[in-house]
């Protein structure tokens, strides 16, 4: 009896020790496989799903680094066919009646803005989720917002047949500009297509942003309001320093060489304007 009890602990010692030995074996791999999904949710990626004949559903994962490249950011959003074809809708009903270059965009800018930013809720709440889950600083969300725009590759939008091939190019599209909500289901921005979103996105977490354009240049950003040091103008008795949007990197105060002569900037919408009265037809 003896004998037996002796045998059988030393067969569950046995049988203890080949369990944790093949789960050691096994860990690599289990780490493996939650790094890949890991890796898989943070890889950009867009999926698309039919509704109906007629509606498309978007859902695109974003993945970008921070300005120090130690952290990496995602997020997801979906968007349908049948809301990105409503705001695009709305943008061509936009007719300014202004004369003067900024006045003009002024108007087509705030409509934008008006239009969608109850309809970019989504973005948002991802973005807070972020911030919060990262324990961003007041700076450091603003850092975020504009870094997830910046991270979109850049394209160019026409007022009329693409004569660019340097980029990817949308032709044909009412003032070579899309709504933020196009925007965000399309991935397809220019500069002020960018600027825009980013003016609503910001204006939604409580900074002064103004969007900046420039006739010389054929180009457009944002400035804000926020401690940073380089390429600024005095707005109201505050600093608004310039914000280039088209490619990753940029910070705020750092004017691209080729069109760093601020006397050849405007602002064309300021963070505290209200239109008296839409002028949509």
């Amino acid at each position: 009896m003896k004998r037996f009890l002796k045998t059988l602990a030393i067969l569950i010692v046995i049988y203890i020790l080949l369990v944790r030995v093949i789960s050691l074996l096994d860990l690599p791999h289990q780490q493996e496989s939650d790094t890949d999904w890991e890796i898989a949710y943070c890889d950009e990626y867009s999926l698309t799903d039919s509704i109906s004949q007629n509606e498309i559903r978007l859902t695109h994962h974003r993945a970008w680094n921070n300005y120090s490249f130690d952290s990496l950011y995602c997020l997801s959003y979906t968007l349908s066919s049948s809301t990105s074809d409503l705001s695009k809708v709305l943008r061509e009903r936009i007719f300014p009646q202004e004369r003067s270059y900024e006045s003009y965009w002024r108007h087509v800018y705030y409509e934008l803005h008006s239009a969608d930013k109850e309809n970019i809720s989504f973005l948002q709440d991802s973005l807070q989720q972020v911030a919060t889950k990262n324990k961003l600083t007041r700076n450091e969300l603003a850092k975020l917002i504009v870094s997830f725009v910046q991270d979109i590759p850049y394209s160019y939008v026409m007022p009329g047949p693409c004569d660019k091939t340097d980029h990817p190019c949308l032709d044909n599209e009412k003032f070579g500009i899309l709504s933020p909500v196009e925007f965000l289901y399309t991935l397809t921005g220019d500069c002020d297509t960018r600027s825009v979103l980013l003016y609503s996105l910001l204006k939604h977490f409580g900074y002064d942003a103004l969007i900046m354009i420039s006739n010389e240049y054929r180009h457009a950003m944002i400035a804000i309001d926020l401690p940073a040091s380089g390429d600024h103008i005095i707005y109201k008795g505050k600093k608004f320093y310039f914000w280039e949007t088209t490619n990753t990197g940029w910070l705020p105060g750092m004017l691209p060489p080729d069109t760093n002569n601020i006397a050849y900037w405007n602002i064309t919408l300021d963070h505290e304007y209200q239109a008296i009265t839409s002028r949509h037809r």
